[in-house]
């Protein structure tokens, strides 16, 4: 199956391109990707010769654009196949480099005037953030960066790239949009877990006086250390601080007290006929329910997507992201590994004794 894609280079006109193997992944806070394959017919001789550093091209079911990154050409006899890549047109952020600093207390938003001061991007921050003080001064890097790696920890929010305008929340998505049932509209239904980095205590010490002193000092022990026992994480120095509360919040939210999950699913009919295709909203940061079919019911959130939107019969696939941990949840698993193993002890003595009078009284079974 084709379909149609536009091309720009720098002159102000769009070749449209004949395309086949359309697919879209999107992950939160970062930008998203296209690939794609064309053939140099006749109709896309123009677009053969646009295959060159900073041409864009448009999806028109999703109106986003891609700056190119990778064209492979393969000779196919008396043809050539191009395999393509590109990415969100949010990567021109990453064509100003900021050398000045700014220092101290500032906002987000003057934080964002100062990185796409002179750029084409614009922004919505949709949300209230507190000032956040900068010991180091932000600025000295690639704009993109200073985004995606400074201000989205720093200020703690997520975002995603409307063509050339940002978008920034404390947290993109909405609550109870999706229900996936495996072997109803889903199947496969599948999640790791990582249990390596769990800290469940951690201290903190803000700035330091001259004579060796800190300003403030706050310690944290998670309630999951009744659970994992203490595990103590590393220590966190910041001039930023000086009083106990703010180092405390900042302490808090810097302890991994819970195990890293992430769910799969191998197939989803959540759209194109799905019996549950009036219901589920499905987009990057959504949360909702999985259950599969061993009784685990867990509520989740969308973390990427990979979709075809211009191949109905193309399955999307979803990547769900991390389930914070529950204490309840993981309280009544053990409760329950507990009564199992019991029934499991109960069933062994049984079976010793059966076979203990079995052996006693002389009586032998002989099976064929």
């Amino acid at each position: 199956m084709s379909n149609v894609i536009y091309a720009k280079q720098a002159l102000p006109d769009n070749t449209p391109i004949i395309v086949y193997n359309l697919s879209i992944t999107e992950n939160l806070n970062e930008l998203s990707t296209l690939t794609f394959n064309f053939d140099d017919s006749v109709q896309n001789k123009v677009a053969t010769l646009m295959m060159s550093p900073q041409t864009s091209v448009m999806v028109p079911e999703t109106g986003q654009t891609f700056r190119l990154t990778n064209v492979n050409p393969t000779s196919l006899g008396n043809r050539r196949s191009y395999q393509v890549s590109a990415i969100h047109i949010g990567t021109d952020l990453h064509d100003k480099y900021v050398e000045k600093r700014l220092y101290n207390t500032q906002s987000l938003d003057d934080c964002m005037k100062f990185i796409t001061d002179g750029t084409s991007f614009k922004y919505v921050i949709h949300d209230s953030f507190k000032n956040y003080s900068f010991s180091d001064g932000f600025g000295g890097d690639f704009a993109d960066s200073l985004l995606m790696n400074t201000l989205k920890d720093d200020f703690g929010f997520e975002l995603y790239f409307d063509n050339l305008t940002i978008h920034i929340y404390k947290q993109i998505g909405a609550l109870d949009q999706f229900v996936f049932i495996d072997g109803y509209n889903a199947s496969k239904i599948a999640w790791t877990e990582d249990y390596s980095n769990i800290r469940t205590y951690i201290k903190g010490l803000g700035k330091q006086n001259d004579n060796g002193t800190y300003a403030a000092t706050a310690e944290f022990k998670s309630p999951n250390a009744d659970i994992w026992g203490v595990k103590q994480a590393a220590t966190v120095q910041d001039d930023r601080f000086t009083d106990g509360e703010s180092l405390l919040s900042y302490i808090k939210g810097q302890l991994q007290d819970y195990p890293i999950i992430q769910y799969t699913m191998e197939r989803a009919e959540f759209e194109h006929g799905a019996k549950f295709s009036d219901v589920n909203s499905i987009k990057v940061g959504n949360s909702g329910l999985l259950k599969d079919r061993l009784g685990v019911d867990v509520d989740t959130r969308i973390v990427g997507m990979t979709y075809y939107p211009q191949d109905p019969k193309q399955t999307d696939t979803l990547t769900f992201g991390n389930k914070l941990f529950d204490y309840a949840h993981n309280l009544a698993l053990q409760n329950n590994a507990h009564k199992v193993n019991q029934n499991i002890g109960e069933s062994v003595k049984q079976l010793t004794a059966d076979v203990s009078s079995i052996m006693n009284n002389g009586i032998w079974y002989i099976w064929s």
